[in-house]
């Protein structure tokens, strides 16, 4: 059974576990313990990923071999960026002139694709999950 990781929010994790306490409580062991780690696997329903992950940042459609399938994209940002340059220029005369310039790229908006959870459109339940690094 393929296993995706996503890091867990405890606090956050725990109110999403008792928002679906009876489907929770429905799964098996080795669901439950997924769960608990932010983990998905293949066969989780829609509710167990929601417990696991949260919910998605953007839903989204996949054309697959058996048509078109829902996946739930879980979206990360990318942490802000900090360059720094330092530079000298010979000039005519000999004179040597430098500079220097720091640049630090804060966009919060910046994001890039972690998980992509695609559900097998007649059962529901979770048939590929992709996670990119």
């Amino acid at each position: 059974m393929p296993i995706a990781t996503a890091a867990p929010a405890p606090s956050s994790e725990l109110s999403r576990i008792q928002r679906y306490q009876a489907r929770f409580d429905s799964s098996t062991p080795a669901e439950r313990k997924l769960i608990r780690l932010g983990e998905v696997a293949v066969g989780f329903d829609q509710d167990q990923v929601r417990m696991s992950l949260g919910e998605p940042d953007r839903t989204t459609t996949v054309d697959t071999s058996n048509g078109t399938s829902i996946a739930w994209e879980y979206l990360q940002r990318e942490d802000p960026s900090v360059g720094l340059s330092i530079g000298g220029l010979l000039r005519s005369g000999g004179k040597l002139s430098t500079g220097a310039g720091v640049n630090v790229n804060t966009n919060l908006r910046k994001t890039k694709l972690q998980k992509l959870v695609i559900f097998d459109q007649q059962s529901g339940q979770v048939r590929k999950i992709e996670t990119y690094e």
